[in-house]
Protein backbone atom coordinates (compact mmCIF):
# COMPACT_ATOMS: atom_id res chain seq x y z
CA UNK A 1 0.00 0.00 0.00
CA UNK A 2 1.50 3.28 -1.10
CA UNK A 3 2.06 5.97 1.51
CA UNK A 4 0.42 9.29 0.88
CA UNK A 5 2.99 12.00 0.62
CA UNK A 6 2.11 14.93 2.82
CA UNK A 7 3.56 18.34 1.98
CA UNK A 8 3.95 20.95 4.65
CA UNK A 9 3.64 24.48 3.42
CA UNK A 10 5.94 26.90 5.14
CA UNK A 11 4.32 30.12 6.20
CA UNK A 12 6.10 33.08 4.68
CA UNK A 13 7.32 35.81 6.95
CA UNK A 14 4.95 38.69 7.17
CA UNK A 15 1.98 36.70 5.94
CA UNK A 16 0.42 35.94 9.29
CA UNK A 17 -2.47 38.24 10.27
CA UNK A 18 -0.97 38.91 13.72
CA UNK A 19 2.39 39.93 12.26
CA UNK A 20 0.72 42.20 9.74
CA UNK A 21 -1.26 43.87 12.52
CA UNK A 22 1.92 44.33 14.61
CA UNK A 23 3.76 45.92 11.71
CA UNK A 24 0.83 48.14 10.98
CA UNK A 25 0.50 49.32 14.59
CA UNK A 26 4.09 49.66 15.77
CA UNK A 27 6.60 49.51 12.95
CA UNK A 28 5.13 51.50 10.12
CA UNK A 29 4.73 55.21 10.73
CA UNK A 30 1.40 56.92 10.23
CA UNK A 31 0.54 57.56 6.63
CA UNK A 32 0.67 61.32 6.93
CA UNK A 33 4.31 61.14 8.18
CA UNK A 34 5.68 58.70 5.62
CA UNK A 35 8.21 59.87 3.16
CA UNK A 36 7.20 59.12 -0.36
CA UNK A 37 9.50 58.74 -3.29
CA UNK A 38 8.59 60.84 -6.28
CA UNK A 39 10.85 60.84 -9.28
CA UNK A 40 13.87 59.86 -7.26
CA UNK A 41 13.43 62.71 -4.69
CA UNK A 42 12.20 62.51 -1.12
CA UNK A 43 9.16 64.61 -0.49
CA UNK A 44 7.05 65.23 2.57
CA UNK A 45 3.31 65.13 2.12
CA UNK A 46 1.77 68.52 1.57
CA UNK A 47 -0.47 68.02 4.57
CA UNK A 48 2.57 68.25 6.92
CA UNK A 49 3.76 71.70 5.72
CA UNK A 50 1.96 74.46 7.56
CA UNK A 51 1.84 78.05 6.46
CA UNK A 52 2.89 80.63 9.17
CA UNK A 53 -0.01 82.50 10.73
CA UNK A 54 -0.44 85.16 13.47
CA UNK A 55 -1.00 83.86 16.95
CA UNK A 56 -3.83 86.06 18.11
CA UNK A 57 -3.71 84.74 21.66
CA UNK A 58 0.02 85.59 22.05
CA UNK A 59 -0.60 89.13 20.79
CA UNK A 60 -3.39 89.62 23.29
CA UNK A 61 -1.24 88.43 26.20
CA UNK A 62 1.65 90.71 25.17
CA UNK A 63 -0.65 93.70 24.92
CA UNK A 64 -2.14 92.95 28.34
CA UNK A 65 1.34 92.64 29.89
CA UNK A 66 2.40 95.99 28.37
CA UNK A 67 -0.68 97.69 29.80
CA UNK A 68 0.04 96.27 33.26
CA UNK A 69 3.64 97.50 33.16
CA UNK A 70 2.52 100.99 32.16
CA UNK A 71 -0.06 100.95 34.93
CA UNK A 72 2.52 100.01 37.58
CA UNK A 73 4.99 102.66 36.36
CA UNK A 74 2.34 105.33 36.48
CA UNK A 75 1.21 104.27 39.95
CA UNK A 76 4.82 104.32 41.18
CA UNK A 77 5.43 107.85 39.87
CA UNK A 78 2.20 109.05 41.41
CA UNK A 79 3.11 107.48 44.78
CA UNK A 80 6.63 108.98 44.67
CA UNK A 81 5.28 112.48 44.06
CA UNK A 82 2.67 112.05 46.77
CA UNK A 83 5.33 111.06 49.34
CA UNK A 84 7.54 113.93 48.22
CA UNK A 85 4.77 116.48 48.73
CA UNK A 86 3.72 114.98 52.06
CA UNK A 87 7.19 115.51 53.66
CA UNK A 88 7.10 112.14 55.45
CA UNK A 89 10.69 111.32 54.46
CA UNK A 90 12.12 114.84 54.58
CA UNK A 91 15.47 115.26 56.39
CA UNK A 92 14.73 116.86 59.76
CA UNK A 93 17.86 115.87 61.70
CA UNK A 94 21.56 115.44 60.82
CA UNK A 95 23.85 113.92 63.47
CA UNK A 96 27.68 114.01 63.34
CA UNK A 97 29.70 111.42 65.29
CA UNK A 98 33.41 110.71 65.80
CA UNK A 99 34.73 114.21 65.14
CA UNK A 100 37.36 115.44 67.57
CA UNK A 101 39.60 117.86 65.66
CA UNK A 102 37.21 118.59 62.82
CA UNK A 103 34.47 121.11 63.58
CA UNK A 104 30.86 119.87 63.38
CA UNK A 105 29.75 123.00 61.56
CA UNK A 106 32.44 122.40 58.92
CA UNK A 107 31.28 118.80 58.49
CA UNK A 108 27.67 119.94 58.01
CA UNK A 109 28.75 122.55 55.48
CA UNK A 110 30.72 120.00 53.46
CA UNK A 111 27.84 117.50 53.62
CA UNK A 112 25.58 120.11 52.00
CA UNK A 113 22.34 118.56 53.31
CA UNK A 114 19.51 121.05 53.64
CA UNK A 115 16.54 120.73 55.93
CA UNK A 116 13.64 119.44 53.86
CA UNK A 117 15.70 117.39 51.39
CA UNK A 118 14.15 114.02 50.67
CA UNK A 119 15.95 111.25 52.54
CA UNK A 120 15.63 108.74 49.70
CA UNK A 121 17.19 111.29 47.33
CA UNK A 122 20.39 111.58 49.40
CA UNK A 123 23.35 109.66 47.94
CA UNK A 124 25.49 108.52 50.93
CA UNK A 125 28.62 107.93 48.80
CA UNK A 126 28.53 111.44 47.35
CA UNK A 127 28.02 113.01 50.78
CA UNK A 128 30.94 111.00 52.24
CA UNK A 129 33.16 112.08 49.36
CA UNK A 130 32.42 115.75 50.06
CA UNK A 131 33.14 115.31 53.78
CA UNK A 132 36.54 113.73 53.02
CA UNK A 133 37.65 117.09 51.65
CA UNK A 134 38.21 118.19 55.26
CA UNK A 135 41.97 117.83 55.99
CA UNK A 136 41.42 116.01 59.29
CA UNK A 137 38.92 113.48 57.90
CA UNK A 138 40.43 110.18 56.80
CA UNK A 139 37.10 108.56 55.84
CA UNK A 140 33.41 109.10 56.48
CA UNK A 141 30.31 106.90 56.65
CA UNK A 142 26.84 108.27 55.89
CA UNK A 143 23.74 106.30 56.92
CA UNK A 144 20.07 107.04 56.30
CA UNK A 145 17.94 106.38 59.39
CA UNK A 146 14.30 106.29 58.35
CA UNK A 147 12.12 108.21 58.28
CA UNK A 148 13.88 111.58 58.74
CA UNK A 149 17.48 111.30 60.09
CA UNK A 150 20.90 111.30 58.44
CA UNK A 151 23.85 110.01 60.50
CA UNK A 152 27.45 110.98 59.62
CA UNK A 153 30.32 109.01 61.23
CA UNK A 154 33.72 110.62 60.86
CA UNK A 155 37.05 108.76 61.15
CA UNK A 156 39.88 111.24 61.58
CA UNK A 157 43.60 110.95 60.93
CA UNK A 158 45.70 110.02 63.98
CA UNK A 159 48.86 112.18 64.16
CA UNK A 160 52.14 110.36 64.65
CA UNK A 161 54.48 113.31 64.28
CA UNK A 162 54.78 116.79 62.83
CA UNK A 163 56.81 117.47 59.73
CA UNK A 164 58.51 120.70 58.70
CA UNK A 165 58.16 121.18 54.94
CA UNK A 166 60.97 123.06 53.26
CA UNK A 167 60.77 124.82 49.91
CA UNK A 168 57.99 126.92 48.37
CA UNK A 169 55.23 125.55 50.60
CA UNK A 170 57.23 125.59 53.80
CA UNK A 171 55.34 125.13 57.03
CA UNK A 172 54.57 122.71 59.84
CA UNK A 173 52.09 119.88 59.11
CA UNK A 174 50.77 116.77 60.82
CA UNK A 175 51.91 113.32 59.70
CA UNK A 176 49.71 110.25 60.28
CA UNK A 177 50.60 106.59 60.92
CA UNK A 178 50.50 105.78 57.18
CA UNK A 179 53.04 108.43 56.21
CA UNK A 180 50.41 110.85 54.86
CA UNK A 181 50.74 114.61 55.45
CA UNK A 182 47.16 115.64 56.12
CA UNK A 183 46.75 119.06 57.81
CA UNK A 184 48.72 122.17 58.75
CA UNK A 185 49.50 122.76 62.43
CA UNK A 186 47.44 125.66 63.76
CA UNK A 187 47.47 127.56 67.02
CA UNK A 188 45.93 125.94 70.10
CA UNK A 189 46.33 122.47 68.61
CA UNK A 190 48.28 119.60 70.19
CA UNK A 191 51.99 119.87 69.37
CA UNK A 192 53.33 117.18 71.71
CA UNK A 193 54.82 115.18 68.82
CA UNK A 194 58.31 114.73 67.36
CA UNK A 195 59.19 117.07 64.52
CA UNK A 196 60.53 115.64 61.25
CA UNK A 197 63.03 117.93 59.53
CA UNK A 198 65.04 117.74 56.33
CA UNK A 199 62.19 116.65 54.06
CA UNK A 200 61.87 118.41 50.70
CA UNK A 201 59.01 117.39 48.33
CA UNK A 202 60.12 116.10 44.95
CA UNK A 203 57.50 118.29 43.30
CA UNK A 204 57.35 121.66 45.04
CA UNK A 205 54.13 122.56 43.21
CA UNK A 206 52.24 119.53 44.56
CA UNK A 207 49.54 120.13 47.16
CA UNK A 208 50.93 119.31 50.61
CA UNK A 209 47.77 118.03 52.43
CA UNK A 210 47.29 114.45 51.23
CA UNK A 211 50.94 114.06 50.18
CA UNK A 212 52.49 110.62 50.73
CA UNK A 213 56.11 110.68 51.92
CA UNK A 214 56.95 107.72 49.71
CA UNK A 215 58.83 104.51 50.38
CA UNK A 216 62.51 105.36 49.95
CA UNK A 217 65.00 103.89 52.44
CA UNK A 218 65.39 106.95 54.66
CA UNK A 219 61.66 107.65 54.86
CA UNK A 220 60.95 104.03 55.78
CA UNK A 221 63.64 104.14 58.50
CA UNK A 222 62.17 107.32 59.95
CA UNK A 223 58.63 105.88 60.02
CA UNK A 224 59.83 102.61 61.56
CA UNK A 225 61.68 104.45 64.32
CA UNK A 226 58.52 106.43 65.13
CA UNK A 227 56.35 103.28 65.16
CA UNK A 228 58.76 101.43 67.48
CA UNK A 229 58.96 104.41 69.83
CA UNK A 230 55.15 104.65 69.85
CA UNK A 231 54.99 101.25 71.58
CA UNK A 232 55.62 103.13 74.81
CA UNK A 233 58.99 102.01 76.09
CA UNK A 234 59.53 104.00 79.35
CA UNK A 235 63.19 104.75 78.58
CA UNK A 236 62.62 106.11 75.09
CA UNK A 237 58.90 106.83 74.45
CA UNK A 238 57.64 108.83 71.51
CA UNK A 239 57.08 111.89 73.72
CA UNK A 240 60.78 111.99 74.67
CA UNK A 241 61.85 112.52 71.05
CA UNK A 242 62.16 116.14 70.07
CA UNK A 243 63.30 115.86 66.44
CA UNK A 244 64.22 113.34 63.76
CA UNK A 245 66.36 114.86 61.05
CA UNK A 246 66.55 113.22 57.62
CA UNK A 247 70.04 113.45 56.16
CA UNK A 248 70.73 111.88 52.75
CA UNK A 249 74.34 111.08 53.64
CA UNK A 250 74.06 110.01 57.29
CA UNK A 251 70.52 108.64 57.48
CA UNK A 252 68.25 109.63 60.36
CA UNK A 253 69.53 111.67 63.31
CA UNK A 254 67.50 111.68 66.55
CA UNK A 255 67.37 114.45 69.16
CA UNK A 256 65.82 113.99 72.62
CA UNK A 257 63.69 116.53 74.46
CA UNK A 258 65.78 116.70 77.65
CA UNK A 259 69.18 115.98 76.09
CA UNK A 260 69.74 117.76 72.76
CA UNK A 261 72.87 115.86 71.66
CA UNK A 262 72.55 114.12 68.26
CA UNK A 263 72.07 110.37 68.03
CA UNK A 264 73.18 109.10 64.60
CA UNK A 265 70.98 106.08 63.95
CA UNK A 266 72.05 105.82 60.31
CA UNK A 267 70.41 103.54 57.71
CA UNK A 268 68.77 100.14 58.26
CA UNK A 269 68.32 97.82 61.28
CA UNK A 270 66.16 100.48 62.89
CA UNK A 271 64.35 98.31 65.44
CA UNK A 272 67.56 96.63 66.55
CA UNK A 273 69.34 99.97 66.94
CA UNK A 274 66.38 101.43 68.81
CA UNK A 275 66.59 98.74 71.53
CA UNK A 276 70.38 99.07 71.64
CA UNK A 277 69.89 102.76 72.30
CA UNK A 278 67.31 101.97 75.00
CA UNK A 279 69.82 99.76 76.85
CA UNK A 280 72.54 102.38 76.51
CA UNK A 281 70.35 105.21 77.80
CA UNK A 282 69.03 103.06 80.65
CA UNK A 283 72.62 102.42 81.82
CA UNK A 284 73.51 106.11 81.56
CA UNK A 285 70.38 107.15 83.49
CA UNK A 286 71.02 104.58 86.21
CA UNK A 287 74.68 105.62 86.65
CA UNK A 288 73.84 109.29 86.13
CA UNK A 289 76.32 109.59 83.32
CA UNK A 290 74.02 111.17 80.76
CA UNK A 291 75.45 114.65 81.30
CA UNK A 292 78.43 115.65 79.21
CA UNK A 293 77.59 113.49 76.18
CA UNK A 294 78.33 115.30 72.90
CA UNK A 295 76.98 112.69 70.46
CA UNK A 296 76.15 109.01 70.07
CA UNK A 297 77.18 107.26 66.83
CA UNK A 298 75.27 104.06 66.13
CA UNK A 299 76.42 104.09 62.51
CA UNK A 300 80.10 103.93 63.47
CA UNK A 301 80.52 100.16 63.17
CA UNK A 302 78.12 97.25 63.07
CA UNK A 303 77.57 96.02 66.63
CA UNK A 304 79.44 98.93 68.20
CA UNK A 305 78.29 102.30 69.51
CA UNK A 306 80.54 105.31 69.79
CA UNK A 307 79.77 107.77 72.61
CA UNK A 308 81.60 111.10 72.48
CA UNK A 309 81.88 113.16 75.68
CA UNK A 310 83.06 116.65 76.35
CA UNK A 311 86.03 117.09 78.59
CA UNK A 312 85.21 118.21 82.16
Amino acid sequence: MARKKIRYRRQRAGRSPMLRQFRSDYVRPPAQLRIRVNMGRYQQPASVVRQPEWNIQLIRKSFLLLMLVMLFVGAGRWGFRTLERSGTFSVRRVTVQGNRMSNEAQIRTLADIKRGDQLFSVAPEEVAERIRQHPWVDRAEVERVWPDTLTIRVHEHRPLAMINIEGKQQGLYYLDHHGIIFAPVESLQDIDYPVITGFVPTDENEEIPGLDLGEDAMTEDMREFLHVAARGNPILPLQSISEIHMNREKGIIVYLVEHPFPIYVGYGNVEKRYYQLVKLLERFYRKKRIEGIEEIRMDYHEGRILVARSEP
